[in-house]
């Protein structure tokens, strides 16, 4: 709007018609929250992802049911799973199953990781605690596992061995969420990926020899 002249013959100095400071806003500064490492406001998408979580979830756990009605570990093999179901829910989601010396573990399922990277459904073999993956991946025998095993699963995909998010991740096979939206039936693509993966690693022997490594490495075998 314009601006009202003052009336009458009286001059006001310039101090008095100058604006008062705007007092600062009550409360911290959201930029100091920030660099003190306070949370940031949420917002609307994250409201939506919240609700969407319990569906999410039922969703996943018929992926994983449909990987263990197609595929399960041989009665004989020494990997039994471990908890009482899929977990953690926080970095990934789906089974895993351990050595009765707790040396590797095996996983399938839903990955995102701790530095929230794009949902993998991945599955691999890492070392516990108990195991120095340095000392097993000294002689190369990861870089043939994966290769032995890869050629149960060529049509699919290919297992990695060399990972850099965790130094306890051996080998693996790992595909974007996203990359089965293409298909007709993207749950039971995913579901049919995931058993591949862990058939492939137990027909091929890659299993059992890593842990027959990691036994021997432990001081455990022959």
């Amino acid at each position: 709007p314009r601006p009202v002249p003052l009336r009458g013959s009286a001059r006001l100095s310039p101090a008095v018609i100058e604006p008062s400071p705007t007092p600062p806003p009550a409360g911290p500064d959201p930029e100091s929250l920030r660099q003190e490492g306070g949370a940031d406001p949420v917002v609307l998408e994250d409201l939506t992802a919240v609700l969407r979580l319990p569906g999410l979830f039922r969703k996943l756990d018929k992926v994983l049911a449909a990987v263990t009605e197609s595929f399960q570990l041989p009665e004989d093999s020494p990997f039994r799973p471990h908890g009482d179901g899929p977990g953690d829910g926080v970095h990934e989601y789906g089974f895993y199953w351990r050595d009765p010396d707790q040396l590797l573990q095996l996983f399938a399922g839903l990955s995102w990781g701790e530095a929230g990277h794009d949902p993998l459904w991945e599955v691999r073999i890492e070392a516990l605690a108990a195991l120095d993956p340095e000392q097993l991946r000294a002689g190369g025998l990861h870089r043939i596992a994966a290769r032995r095993a890869e050629g149960r699963f060529s049509e699919w995909d290919s297992f990695w061995h060399e990972d850099k998010t965790r130094t306890s991740y051996l080998i693996g096979a790992s595909a974007a969420a996203t990359r089965f939206l293409e298909e007709e039936n993207p749950d039971a693509t995913a579901a049919e990926y995931l058993s591949g993966a862990v058939y492939a690693l137990s027909a091929s022997g890659s299993l059992g020899a890593l842990l027959e490594a990691a036994r021997h490495v432990a001081g455990l075998g022959s």
